[in-house]
């Protein structure tokens, strides 16, 4: 248990700041102090409108990447336990959101430690959490290629016979 909280906790860290910046954004748009009334005095304005379609968007992409990261959880149990675990279409695409939720990460870091490498200065320590956020968000991609590749040394489910296939084999063996 331990062992794999250790090689998890970035996971959850990563998730409860998405839920985090979820939250701060669905109460900026819950807030309508912050937004100046139009001249009419109607409090309904376009950037009313718009602030919320940033809510269900931000809302839809918590979803699908909380999704992601409990498949790549469960993924890690399975390779830790040394327990098959079968490729379904949704572990599949769970896997390409992790990656392609990690890859930007790794290009940005990529490219800031090419410019530290030529002097220039990368590193912004004016926000701590959002410095911890970058570098942590290199860990899922990190650890999904890792599980990936550990799977492949991990026992494997026995492939399915179809009914069809069965039949044809037993004939095979009657002759």
């Amino acid at each position: 248990m331990f062992r794999r909280l250790l090689r998890t906790w970035p996971i959850y860290f990563l998730w409860f700041d998405l839920v985090y910046g979820f939250v701060l954004n669905l109460i900026a748009s819950i807030n309508l102090d912050h937004a100046p009334l139009p001249t009419s005095g109607l409090p309904v304005a376009p950037d009313i409108a718009f602030s919320w379609l940033q809510v269900i968007t931000n809302g839809g992409m918590v979803l699908v990447i909380s999704v992601a990261l409990f498949v790549l959880l469960q993924l890690n149990r399975a390779v830790m336990e040394q327990k098959p675990w079968p490729f379904s279409p949704l572990r599949v695409a769970a896997m390409m959101i992790i990656l392609v939720f990690s890859l930007p990460a790794w290009w940005q870091w990529v490219c800031a430690l090419w410019d530290l490498m030529h002097g220039k200065l990368v590193v912004d320590w004016n926000n701590l959490r959002y410095l911890i956020v970058a570098i942590l968000l290199l860990y899922p991609g990190l650890l999904c290629v890792w599980l990936l590749f550990a799977r492949r040394r991990q026992p494997q489910p026995p492939t399915p016979i179809l009914a069809n296939e069965l039949s044809h084999h037993g004939s095979d063996s009657a002759h």
